[in-house]
Order: C-alpha cells, then structure tokens, then sequence
C-alpha cells in the first residue's frame, strides 16, 4: 500500500513538473508565406501541458524583440490556471537579429501560428475547438489577422476548418486594421470568424497615430465582438519586465510612415491585463 501510494505521489509530481517547466518541441508551420519569402521547416517552441483532459490551450505570438519576459510573464500565469501553452520562437530559425532582418510581412508568419494550431489540434489532450491565440505586437497583428479568418497562403487541408476560439492581442498596431490602414489593404476585413477578442492597448501607445483609434475597430468592425481594454499612462510592450525605458524607430509605426517608439513595463497594467486575460477566458470559451 505505502508503495502504491509512493507512485501514486511519483506520478503526480511528474506531472506537476512537466505542467510548470516548458519541453521543447518542434512545430511544422502549415501552408505558403503571402510574400513569397522563404518559410523554414520547423519552429521551435516551449510546450507546457497541465494533467488532464479536454484542456483548452493558448499559442503564444511573440513581437519582434522575440522571446522575451512578456512571453514568460503570460505563460506562467496561464499554465497555473490549468491552461495548456504552446510558446513560439519564430525568429530562431529566420537568424532574425534586428528589426530590419524581420520578415516582409507579418502576414508571413501565419504558417507558423497556423502549424502551432495544428499541433495543439493533434494533441488527445487537447480541445481543439478551445485552442486560443495570444500575441504581442507583431504576434497581436497575427491575432487580429486571425480572427479576420486569414489563414496561410495556399493552406493544405488540414486547415480547411480551422480557427481559433478566440484572439487575444497586446498593442496590435490598431490604425492598422481601420479604413486605409496598412493591414486591411491585405486582409479581408469583411469575414470575420465570430470569434471573441481582447484588445489590451496603452494610451501612450507611439505605433498607432492616435490615442483613441482603438476605440474606432469596435464601430469599424461591427461583427467582430471586441473586447477593448486601455491602459493609462501605458505604452507599447507594458507588460514588459523592464522599468528602464527603450526607444528606437520602427519603420511601420504611424501606420507604415514611421516613428520613434518608447517602450516600457508597467507592474500595474500588467497585473490589470492578467486578470483580464484570465476573466476573458473563461467567459469567452466553449463549456463542452
């Protein structure tokens, strides 16, 4: 009895271990890029699976820092909750070093979170119909993009029903998506999935041209049922760990006209926007 009890206690702290600390795993991302440029074989990406059945599970979307605390931040929480996490490390393999050496289009990295979908979709762990997608900047634009219903260019048949159960995007460069934004000159803003979204944007936000334009994506997109939080005071990449500010110039700020942006973490959004995430979650997903 005392044996069986032995690795009964084994077996759950097995489990709880592999829960906490991320495997390393490899994920074939699923169709074409859209500009035609190069598509490496595999991703790489951390893989967290809690015990049991039937778990709903997050893709996590980095920006174009790659990984970095934000990341960290997210998925640990997520995974104390019971959630199943598949982090992403798109740059690796692309010898992305700079913001200049960053693929041509987000839209080319949609093979990637679509290759995340699909192995997390093949998991008998796994609900494939509560498999959500997170993303931060860049990685917000490929949620947003998402939930637009844009798959990969030429998706194979794997993808022919797929979609994610909701979309949670960080600072996702809204003047992009409004009329005339860059983003919706390439995504067909008029077949949105129904999927649920979370926007999380700061008020200091220098990407977009204005402070409000976020506000501007729930009338511009009336069947798309977004879910808009503001951070005051809050710029770019809040949930960042760092409190010393950075700045530098991205060229597709200022929807593709270019500026200097400022990042810098704030404790207080970052603990606002995790019980936001952890609320929009379990409000927005399928009970089955």
């Amino acid at each position: 009895m005392r044996n069986t009890l032995l690795g009964l206690a084994l077996i759950t702290l097995g489990c709880a271990t592999f829960a906490a600390n991320p495997i390393n795993v490899m994920v074939k991302p699923l169709g074409e890029t859209h500009s035609g440029s190069p598509l490496p074989i595999e991703i790489p990406a951390k893989f967290n699976l809690p015990p049991g059945q039937n778990l709903t599970a997050i893709v996590i979307v980095h920006g174009s820092a790659g990984l970095d605390s934000r990341g960290t931040f997210h998925r640990e929480y997520l995974v104390e909750n019971g959630f199943a996490v598949l982090e992403l490390d798109m740059w690796s393999p692309r010898a992305v070093t700079s913001l200049a050496s960053r693929p041509r289009s987000t839209l080319d990295t949609l093979p990637d979170v679509w290759g995340a979908w699909n192995f997390l979709a093949k998991n008998p762990n796994i609900n494939k119909d509560k498999i959500v997608i997170m993303g931060f900047s860049w990685g917000g634009v490929n949620a947003m993009a998402t939930a637009f219903g844009k798959k990969s260019k030429n998706p194979p048949i794997e993808l022919s029903n797929a979609k994610f159960a909701a979309h949670i995007a960080f600072y996702p460069v809204c003047d992009v998506w409004v009329k005339n934004g860059i983003a919706s000159r390439s995504v067909d803003l008029s077949t949105p999935t129904g999927a649920p979204v979370q926007i999380h944007n700061g008020t200091r936000d220098d990407y977009d041209t204005a402070p409000n334009i976020c506000e501007s994506l729930k009338t511009a997109h009336p069947l798309m049922p977004i879910e808009l939080l503001m951070y005051e005071d809050a710029t770019h990449g809040f949930d960042s760990a760092n409190a010393q500010a950075v700045q530098f110039f991205d060229p597709v700020a200022k929807n593709g006209k270019g500026g200097q942006v400022k990042v810098i973490g704030d404790e207080r959004a970052r603990s606002r926007a995790k019980a936001s995430v952890l609320d929009f979650l379990r409000r927005s997903l399928p009970r089955s």
